[in-house]
């Protein structure tokens, strides 16, 4: 799971066109410390993930397991979730 968060800074911080020292300003921290948690060298404290994360316009959240294929549809990294697995009939 880190690996993944990791990976979505980094592709962020590529998308904002953002060089690691750069990103480290925003996010408060040395570039040095900055890279070692980009590239997976440290084991971050959450403060320190969601600093990075907000420094690229980004929120860390924890989703609801059932509710993770939609989220995923919501942000285009997922097929469509069935509508019966969210939405259940009540027989009204």
């Amino acid at each position: 799971m880190l690996d993944a968060i990791l990976s979505t800074l980094r592709t962020r911080r590529k998308a904002l066109s953002l060089t690691q020292s750069e990103a480290a300003k925003r996010s408060g921290m040395a570039q040095t410390n900055y890279s070692k948690v980009e590239v997976g060298k440290t084991d971050p404290r959450l403060s320190t993930l969601r600093e990075i994360a907000r420094a690229s316009s980004l929120e860390l959240m924890l989703v609801p397991s059932e509710l993770v294929p939609t989220v995923l549809a919501i942000i285009g990294q997922g097929s469509p979730p069935e509508e019966s697995s969210l939405f259940q009939a009540t027989g009204e």
